[in-house]
């Protein structure tokens, strides 16, 4: 008989970890400083209809805010883990969308921009679900302006085995001026979070194009 218990016992965990293998999850960081601010809406409404939707029971979504120092709990403005149960997951999504839909009325203009402490902290996160695909998706100009005193380096694995989209990446005045300045700034970010761990980047120009990235598992 203990034998037994001890078969069924690990049986269950070769099935939920073989189930977590399966499982998405996607953090998706907001920049609310500056001119970004006023794109929140657009970005809500990105995340209601181009993330959400994707998601089975099981996956997982967090949103954090992208602001002066945003590497704090408190900055997470929502987060969805899915139950398995369909029906239970539908009304999930629904709470999680009306979340949104508060962030996105709440009048917000940080000063400063702090990318990579949002990042470190969506990381965190992503690890934490365990699941098999992991990626963060970034809404911002990707113009990184720390305040004075705030420092953030980037451990080696930071962003292991994560996919890291930089969506609708806002044109500064001076990118129009020299697109040339857009351009490295990106490549930059490219080489800073591929260094780091992370095995892929990618700009995202449409979102009509998440639907396919997500589903690439």
């Amino acid at each position: 008989m203990k034998n037994l218990m001890l078969v069924l016992y690990a049986a269950g965990l070769f099935a939920c970890t073989n189930s977590r293998n399966y499982a998405q999850a996607v953090c998706a960081l907001v920049d609310v400083s500056g001119t970004y601010a006023d794109q929140k809406a657009d970005v809500v409404n990105v995340i209601k209809r181009g993330i959400l939707p994707k998601l089975m029971p099981g996956d997982s979504l967090y949103v954090i805010r992208i602001d002066d120092e945003s590497y704090r709990k408190d900055n997470v403005e929502a987060d969805l883990n899915l139950d398995v149960r369909p029906s239970r997951a539908n009304a999930q999504k629904l709470a999680f969308a009306r979340k949104l839909e508060d962030f996105a009325r709440r009048p917000q203009r940080a000063r400063h921009t702090d990318i990579r402490g949002a990042m470190m902290l969506g990381a965190e996160y992503l690890k934490e679900t365990g699941a098999g695909t992991r990626t963060l998706v970034v809404f911002s100009d990707m113009e990184e302006d720390l305040p004075k005193g705030v420092k953030r380096d980037l451990a080696s694995d930071e962003f292991a085995g994560m996919r890291v989209l930089a969506m609708n990446v806002k044109k500064l005045n001076a990118d129009n001026a020299n697109p040339t300045a857009y351009r490295a700034r990106l490549a930059s970010w490219k080489q800073q979070v591929t260094s780091h761990g992370a095995k892929e980047f990618q700009v995202v120009l449409e979102p009509d194009r998440l639907d396919d990235l997500l589903d690439r598992r």
